[in-house]
């Protein structure tokens, strides 16, 4: 049942008549969509859905499979996204370049990072994808990672943070923590947890991350702000609100609902600044340490700096080293940045679970160890595999033609090397 207070809401919004279908939707079921990944292509699950309209990677699945049983999930092959959130490549076609400086501020668990990858990978633009909650944090850096766009830096702070990198963005992502209405399809548990005060906090925190968000855009740079609820509270007015205290316009807002739209429940805005953000005064000075080597086992490795960060070795894009650099400086607290290249073991290096997974990984410099469902699903329960391959040393592990990670072959078996805290429980 909903609570009287959202039904009475909802009849201010729209009227009782459509506000009747609007429940009535609320109480159907949920569609499913996901988003391939156009860099890793062949995954028979992705022929079968009809596209989602305004998502050129979208497609809708008729019946939920067990994700987590599929190798090409795991690999990045496709991201379980919401389609009616999936509209946010409508807006970055239509108001950004694709050579953008980005920031995704409220980023976890990575819909919208990894959408925005895909975007600008084609123009070699760049996000900051940002969570505040340090777990939230690492999920959201394992997404990126198994993403493969190395057009990214995953970075756990508060939006109030970035302000003291001097950094100014050509769009500032806000994907807000809201009540939640949105959901009430797929959540029931979302409907006993609403509330009219709880919706007044949302509010509060929503201003309080839009008035740093607000500042990291450049003159002339787009805010996009989204919630996945429906009142007004939440939405027109804390877009107005950004409209006449900070000297933004309103371009566009688009509501989703299940009873209109096939999808779940958003609030989407886009907004231009009309002024300069404010500009910080720098910090510390920089512990990005620069190899000397090259990205060899990269494709293009000219393109990329290899650099050291926590004892892992990280290939950044030349373009945006100086953005990353200067972040770092400001005490940005980065989870995973570029490729997740290689680890250190005495002086060997040994290549990181994420150059497997990049979609820049150069495979002729690899042996590879092609296997099928049954060998693939071992690999990635962490369990030692069998491979009749005759040679040794670490191998790439390819299902389908997708990487899934490395092993290293000791001749009668394979040491799995794919990350424990990755393991696939099921």
């Amino acid at each position: 049942m909903m609570k009287e207070a959202f039904v009475r809401d909802m009849q201010r919004e729209l009227g009782e008549h459509e506000a009747a279908e609007l429940i009535e939707a609320l109480d159907g079921e949920p569609v499913t969509s996901i988003r391939l990944n156009d860099r890793k292509t062949g995954n028979p699950i992705c022929a079968l859905g009809e596209e989602v309209a305004w998502c050129r990677w979208g497609k809708y699945i008729d019946e939920r499979p067990n994700f987590a049983t599929d190798p090409l999930f795991h690999c990045g092959g496709y991201y379980v996204q919401e389609a009616s959130s999936m509209y946010l490549w409508s807006m970055l076609e239509k108001y950004v370049s694709k050579d953008a400086l980005i920031i995704d501020c409220c980023a976890a668990p990575g819909g919208k990072s990894t959408l925005i990858a895909q975007y600008l990978t084609e123009g070699e633009g760049f996000v900051v994808s940002n969570e505040f909650v340090a777990k939230r944090a690492n999920v959201l850096a394992e997404n990126m990672i198994k993403w493969g766009y190395p057009n990214m830096v995953v970075t756990n702070n508060a939006v109030s943070h970035f302000e003291n990198t001097g950094a100014i963005f050509d769009c500032v992502v806000v994907d807000a923590p809201c009540s939640g209405e949105g959901m009430f399809r797929k959540d029931h548990n979302a409907r006993e947890e609403w509330s009219e005060e709880n919706v007044d906090m949302c509010v509060d925190r929503q201003r309080e991350i839009l008035r740093s968000a607000v500042r990291l855009a450049k003159e002339g740079g787009i805010l996009i702000y989204s919630t996945c609820t429906f009142n007004r509270r939440e939405n027109e007015e804390n877009v107005e609100w950004v409209a006449s205290e900070f000297d933004f316009d309103i371009l566009e807002q688009r509501h989703f609902y299940p009873h209109r739209d096939r999808g779940e429940g958003l609030y989407m805005a886009v907004l231009r600044c009309d002024e300069y953000g404010k500009v910080g005064k720098g910090g510390k000075k920089s512990s990005l340490k620069i190899l000397k080597d090259r990205a060899e086992w990269l494709k293009n490795p000219e393109n990329y700096v290899l650099v050291e960060m926590n004892g892992q070795r990280y290939a950044v894009s030349r373009k945006w080293k100086e953005t990353v650099e200067n972040m770092i400086m400001c005490g940005v607290n980065i989870f995973a940045v570029g490729v997740q290249y290689a680890e250190i073991k005495g002086k060997e290096w040994i290549p990181a679970a994420g150059l497997a997974l990049s979609q820049v990984v150069d495979e002729d410099r690899f042996c590879i160890i092609d296997v099928d469902y049954d060998m693939a699903m071992k690999y990635l329960r962490c369990e030692t595999i069998i491979s009749d391959n005759g040679g040794r040393g670490i191998m790439m592990v390819r299902y389908k033609g997708h990487p899934l990670g490395w092993v290293k072959n000791v001749g009668n078996r394979c040491n799995n090397m794919y990350p424990t805290y990755w393991r696939v429980r099921c």
